[in-house]
This record gives C-alpha cells, structure tokens and sequence, in this order.
C-alpha cells in the first residue's frame, strides 16, 4: 500500500513538471542574449568548419556585433514593418558573411554556405509561410486605388 502511495504521488510530481515546464517560454534563437547567440554562432562554426582558436575568437566577435547590431535594429522597429526590417536585417546578415569570409579559408566560407542552406531546410516550417509574416491584404478603393 505504502508503495502505491508513493508511486502515485511520484507520477503526479512528474505530470505537474512537465506541465510547468511546457508552460515556459521557448529559449530560442530570439530569446537569447547577443552574447549567447555569437557564443553559440561561434561554437557551431568551429565544429563544422574546424576552426583554428584565432579564427573562432574572431568569428565570436563578429558574431557579437552584428547579434547586437540586430537586436537594436529589432528594438527600433515599433512600427512593425517587417518589410524594411527584413531588408535591414539581410543587409546587416551579407555585412557579417563579408566579415567571415575574410576569417575564413575559401574552403570553410563554402563549407559554411552549404551548411547554413541546410540548416534553413531542416528548420521546420515558419510562422506566415515561407515568405514570413503574413502581409495585410490591400482593399480597393472607389478611385482604383489601394489602400491598406
């Protein structure tokens, strides 16, 4: 008896802990300082491209200006249009891959290119659709115009 009661009370501790913890926000990429994300940029180049110390000290840096550069750009953007952020945000992202690719032999950046492709592959279906966020629809108006 004293062992069902023990067990039952055991199951229920696990059920109440996972329920907590489901209830937690996600840790994802967005969620995490600029500071983890270039220590986990960095970590990740370094395993799939065998970087040398020097070159994984220099792509962390790298990492951590542009993660702080797009985490200001992110606070800026108050009047969510996603348009001109996702314009400022590929530009900073080709302003840091002209950054790697000087850190980087020629047969790492193309290691990296193809990691990265793959990477976006396997990341799963995204909010909105491929394109990313869903666009609002623009009503016509009496003139032949459009309006938003």
């Amino acid at each position: 008896m004293k062992f069902a009661i023990q067990s039952t009370a055991t199951l229920v501790l696990a059920v109440f802990s996972l329920f907590s913890v489901a209830a937690q926000p996600g840790g994802g990429w967005q969620r995490q300082s600029p500071e983890e994300r270039a220590n986990q940029q960095a970590a990740l180049m370094t395993e799939k491209l065998a970087l040398s110390e020097a070159q994984a000290e220099k792509v962390k840096e790298i990492s951590l200006k542009y993660s702080k550069k797009m985490q200001e750009a992110r606070a800026a953007n108050t009047d969510g249009d996603w348009s001109a952020m996702r314009e400022t945000m590929t530009a900073m992202r080709e302003e840091q891959d002209k950054e790697y690719q000087k850190v980087l032999t020629t047969e790492q950046w193309e290691t990296w290119v193809k990691e990265r492709e793959e990477m976006m592959k396997n990341r799963g279906p995204r909010p909105g659709g491929e394109e990313g966020r869903p666009r609002k629809k623009k009503e016509k108006t009496d003139d032949g115009g459009s309006k938003s």
